[in-house]
Protein backbone atom coordinates (compact mmCIF):
# COMPACT_ATOMS: atom_id res chain seq x y z
CA UNK A 1 0.00 0.00 0.00
CA UNK A 2 2.62 2.64 -0.63
CA UNK A 3 1.60 6.02 -0.37
CA UNK A 4 1.28 8.28 -3.46
CA UNK A 5 -0.48 11.89 -2.15
CA UNK A 6 -2.75 13.71 -4.87
CA UNK A 7 -0.80 15.49 -8.16
CA UNK A 8 2.83 15.09 -6.15
CA UNK A 9 5.46 13.42 -8.30
CA UNK A 10 5.91 9.23 -10.35
CA UNK A 11 4.04 7.16 -9.02
CA UNK A 12 5.39 4.58 -6.60
CA UNK A 13 6.70 1.30 -7.67
CA UNK A 14 4.06 -1.36 -8.70
CA UNK A 15 1.09 0.88 -9.22
CA UNK A 16 -2.19 1.93 -7.71
CA UNK A 17 -2.75 -2.03 -7.12
CA UNK A 18 0.40 -3.25 -4.85
CA UNK A 19 -0.38 -5.40 -2.17
CA UNK A 20 -2.98 -2.86 -1.10
CA UNK A 21 -5.78 -5.03 -2.98
CA UNK A 22 -4.47 -8.84 -1.77
CA UNK A 23 -5.40 -8.03 2.06
CA UNK A 24 -8.35 -6.06 1.12
CA UNK A 25 -9.46 -9.05 -1.42
CA UNK A 26 -8.63 -11.75 1.05
CA UNK A 27 -10.53 -9.94 4.10
CA UNK A 28 -13.87 -10.70 2.40
CA UNK A 29 -13.42 -13.99 0.78
CA UNK A 30 -12.53 -14.89 4.56
CA UNK A 31 -15.28 -13.96 5.72
CA UNK A 32 -17.24 -14.88 2.92
CA UNK A 33 -15.69 -18.86 3.14
CA UNK A 34 -15.00 -18.75 6.96
CA UNK A 35 -18.92 -18.16 7.40
CA UNK A 36 -20.24 -18.20 11.16
CA UNK A 37 -20.95 -14.97 10.81
CA UNK A 38 -17.32 -13.84 11.27
CA UNK A 39 -15.63 -9.89 10.42
CA UNK A 40 -12.49 -10.38 9.54
CA UNK A 41 -9.26 -7.90 9.33
CA UNK A 42 -5.86 -7.78 8.06
CA UNK A 43 -3.04 -5.94 10.45
CA UNK A 44 0.33 -5.82 9.34
CA UNK A 45 3.85 -5.09 11.07
CA UNK A 46 6.61 -3.68 9.78
CA UNK A 47 9.32 -1.29 10.99
CA UNK A 48 7.74 -1.80 14.59
CA UNK A 49 4.57 0.22 12.63
CA UNK A 50 1.43 -1.58 13.11
CA UNK A 51 -1.70 -0.52 10.06
CA UNK A 52 -4.75 -1.81 9.48
CA UNK A 53 -3.95 -3.41 5.69
CA UNK A 54 -8.13 -4.76 5.00
CA UNK A 55 -11.04 -5.22 6.02
CA UNK A 56 -14.56 -6.88 5.65
CA UNK A 57 -16.55 -4.31 8.06
CA UNK A 58 -15.99 -1.14 9.30
CA UNK A 59 -16.16 -2.74 12.35
CA UNK A 60 -13.81 -4.86 12.20
CA UNK A 61 -11.37 -1.92 10.84
CA UNK A 62 -11.85 0.00 13.85
CA UNK A 63 -10.83 -2.62 16.05
CA UNK A 64 -7.83 -3.13 14.37
CA UNK A 65 -6.96 0.47 14.46
CA UNK A 66 -7.90 0.83 17.82
CA UNK A 67 -4.86 -1.90 18.45
CA UNK A 68 -2.56 -0.90 15.96
CA UNK A 69 -2.87 3.36 17.63
CA UNK A 70 -2.64 1.38 21.01
CA UNK A 71 -0.01 -1.07 20.02
CA UNK A 72 -1.59 -3.02 22.29
CA UNK A 73 -3.84 -6.06 21.09
CA UNK A 74 -4.16 -9.76 21.03
CA UNK A 75 -2.97 -9.18 16.60
CA UNK A 76 -0.22 -6.86 18.13
CA UNK A 77 1.06 -9.98 20.89
CA UNK A 78 0.79 -12.91 17.97
CA UNK A 79 3.03 -10.69 15.56
CA UNK A 80 5.32 -10.40 18.05
CA UNK A 81 6.01 -13.71 19.11
CA UNK A 82 4.42 -15.81 16.42
CA UNK A 83 1.55 -17.53 18.34
CA UNK A 84 -2.61 -17.41 17.95
CA UNK A 85 -4.37 -15.46 20.50
CA UNK A 86 -7.77 -17.01 20.85
CA UNK A 87 -9.69 -14.48 23.01
CA UNK A 88 -13.10 -16.50 23.98
CA UNK A 89 -14.61 -13.72 26.25
CA UNK A 90 -13.48 -10.24 24.98
CA UNK A 91 -14.94 -9.11 27.92
CA UNK A 92 -12.52 -11.17 29.87
CA UNK A 93 -9.83 -10.37 28.42
CA UNK A 94 -6.80 -8.31 30.08
CA UNK A 95 -4.22 -5.76 29.35
CA UNK A 96 -5.33 -4.92 26.14
CA UNK A 97 -8.40 -2.05 27.43
CA UNK A 98 -8.82 0.11 24.52
CA UNK A 99 -9.15 -2.85 21.79
CA UNK A 100 -11.39 -4.32 24.26
CA UNK A 101 -13.46 -1.52 24.27
CA UNK A 102 -13.87 -0.83 20.88
CA UNK A 103 -14.59 -4.35 20.71
CA UNK A 104 -17.79 -3.81 23.35
CA UNK A 105 -18.67 -1.30 21.05
CA UNK A 106 -19.10 -2.95 18.07
CA UNK A 107 -21.18 -6.09 19.69
CA UNK A 108 -17.90 -8.33 19.34
CA UNK A 109 -18.20 -10.93 22.19
CA UNK A 110 -15.04 -13.29 21.00
CA UNK A 111 -11.95 -12.94 18.24
CA UNK A 112 -8.97 -15.05 17.35
CA UNK A 113 -5.34 -13.26 15.99
CA UNK A 114 -3.72 -15.72 13.59
CA UNK A 115 -0.15 -14.61 12.48
CA UNK A 116 1.77 -15.13 9.78
CA UNK A 117 5.53 -14.32 8.86
CA UNK A 118 6.25 -12.68 5.84
CA UNK A 119 10.28 -11.63 6.67
CA UNK A 120 12.35 -11.90 9.36
CA UNK A 121 11.26 -7.79 10.01
CA UNK A 122 7.82 -7.90 8.38
CA UNK A 123 4.76 -9.95 9.87
CA UNK A 124 0.82 -10.01 9.37
CA UNK A 125 -1.93 -11.25 11.37
CA UNK A 126 -5.37 -12.38 10.61
CA UNK A 127 -8.21 -10.71 12.91
CA UNK A 128 -11.51 -13.27 12.94
CA UNK A 129 -14.35 -11.14 14.83
CA UNK A 130 -17.22 -13.15 16.19
CA UNK A 131 -20.32 -11.50 17.82
CA UNK A 132 -21.12 -14.99 19.06
CA UNK A 133 -19.24 -16.88 21.91
CA UNK A 134 -16.73 -18.73 21.18
CA UNK A 135 -17.15 -20.61 18.06
CA UNK A 136 -13.15 -21.72 17.16
CA UNK A 137 -13.68 -25.40 16.00
CA UNK A 138 -10.24 -26.98 15.57
CA UNK A 139 -11.36 -26.79 11.83
CA UNK A 140 -12.43 -22.94 11.80
CA UNK A 141 -8.67 -22.53 13.27
CA UNK A 142 -6.98 -24.82 10.40
CA UNK A 143 -8.82 -22.66 7.78
CA UNK A 144 -7.78 -19.55 9.31
CA UNK A 145 -4.06 -20.42 9.95
CA UNK A 146 -4.28 -21.29 5.73
CA UNK A 147 -5.77 -17.69 4.94
CA UNK A 148 -3.21 -15.76 7.68
CA UNK A 149 -0.18 -17.84 5.35
CA UNK A 150 -2.01 -16.94 1.99
CA UNK A 151 -2.18 -13.12 2.75
CA UNK A 152 1.24 -13.15 3.78
CA UNK A 153 2.86 -14.70 0.95
CA UNK A 154 0.84 -12.08 -1.23
CA UNK A 155 2.41 -9.35 0.95
CA UNK A 156 6.31 -11.25 0.26
CA UNK A 157 5.55 -11.32 -2.91
CA UNK A 158 4.53 -7.46 -3.74
CA UNK A 159 7.82 -6.45 -1.17
CA UNK A 160 10.12 -8.39 -3.48
CA UNK A 161 8.57 -6.43 -6.16
CA UNK A 162 8.68 -3.49 -4.83
CA UNK A 163 12.47 -4.00 -3.91
CA UNK A 164 13.13 -4.79 -7.44
CA UNK A 165 11.29 -1.95 -9.21
CA UNK A 166 12.75 0.52 -7.30
CA UNK A 167 16.65 -1.03 -7.76
CA UNK A 168 15.70 -0.16 -11.64
CA UNK A 169 13.66 2.98 -11.16
CA UNK A 170 14.84 4.23 -7.61
CA UNK A 171 11.39 6.07 -6.67
CA UNK A 172 12.87 5.23 -2.93
CA UNK A 173 16.53 5.81 -3.51
CA UNK A 174 15.83 9.72 -4.90
CA UNK A 175 13.29 10.38 -2.85
CA UNK A 176 14.20 13.26 0.16
CA UNK A 177 13.85 12.36 3.24
CA UNK A 178 11.18 15.14 4.33
CA UNK A 179 9.10 13.63 1.67
CA UNK A 180 9.84 9.89 2.59
CA UNK A 181 8.67 10.51 5.82
CA UNK A 182 5.58 12.82 5.16
CA UNK A 183 4.10 10.29 2.62
CA UNK A 184 4.81 7.45 5.26
CA UNK A 185 2.82 9.90 7.62
CA UNK A 186 -0.11 9.73 5.12
CA UNK A 187 0.09 6.33 4.68
CA UNK A 188 -0.33 5.88 8.27
CA UNK A 189 -3.13 8.34 8.73
CA UNK A 190 -5.22 6.43 5.93
CA UNK A 191 -4.54 2.83 7.17
CA UNK A 192 -5.15 3.59 11.43
CA UNK A 193 -7.53 6.66 10.75
CA UNK A 194 -5.33 8.92 12.73
CA UNK A 195 -3.91 12.34 12.87
CA UNK A 196 -0.54 13.53 11.70
CA UNK A 197 0.69 14.11 14.94
CA UNK A 198 -0.26 10.14 15.78
CA UNK A 199 1.34 8.86 12.69
CA UNK A 200 4.41 11.25 13.31
CA UNK A 201 4.55 9.64 16.97
CA UNK A 202 4.26 6.20 15.83
CA UNK A 203 7.20 6.17 13.49
CA UNK A 204 9.58 8.20 15.72
CA UNK A 205 8.77 5.81 18.09
CA UNK A 206 9.77 3.47 15.95
CA UNK A 207 12.66 4.97 14.88
CA UNK A 208 13.55 4.99 18.61
CA UNK A 209 12.88 1.56 19.51
CA UNK A 210 14.76 -0.08 16.76
CA UNK A 211 17.66 2.55 17.15
CA UNK A 212 17.49 3.74 13.40
CA UNK A 213 16.64 6.75 11.30
CA UNK A 214 13.17 8.17 10.71
CA UNK A 215 13.76 7.89 6.82
CA UNK A 216 14.19 4.05 7.26
CA UNK A 217 11.42 3.63 9.00
CA UNK A 218 9.17 5.71 6.33
CA UNK A 219 10.93 3.66 3.19
CA UNK A 220 10.45 0.19 4.68
CA UNK A 221 6.96 1.16 5.21
CA UNK A 222 6.73 2.91 2.34
CA UNK A 223 7.76 -0.57 0.03
CA UNK A 224 4.95 -2.55 1.92
CA UNK A 225 1.87 0.23 2.12
CA UNK A 226 0.45 1.64 -1.03
CA UNK A 227 -2.32 3.50 -0.11
CA UNK A 228 -4.56 5.34 -2.56
CA UNK A 229 -6.02 9.34 -1.77
CA UNK A 230 -3.70 9.22 1.26
CA UNK A 231 -4.06 12.36 3.02
CA UNK A 232 -2.10 15.25 2.84
CA UNK A 233 -0.19 15.81 6.50
CA UNK A 234 -0.07 19.32 6.17
CA UNK A 235 -3.97 18.95 5.56
CA UNK A 236 -4.11 18.07 9.62
CA UNK A 237 -1.77 20.62 11.01
CA UNK A 238 -3.27 24.46 10.97
CA UNK A 239 0.38 25.55 12.13
CA UNK A 240 1.98 24.19 8.76
CA UNK A 241 1.45 26.48 5.35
Amino acid sequence: MRTCPRGRGRRPPGGHDGIASFPQELADRAATILGHGLEVSVTMRQAGVSVRAGSSTDAAARCDQAEALDDAGPCIDAMDDGGSRLVPSVEESVGWERWARQCAEEGFVSSVAVPAIVTADVAVALNLYSRAPDPWTPELLTAADAYAQLVASAVGLRLELAVLEDSTAGFYRDMSDAVATERAVGAIMQTNQCSADEARRIIDSASRHRNVSPREVAESLLRALVVEDAPDPADDDPGRS
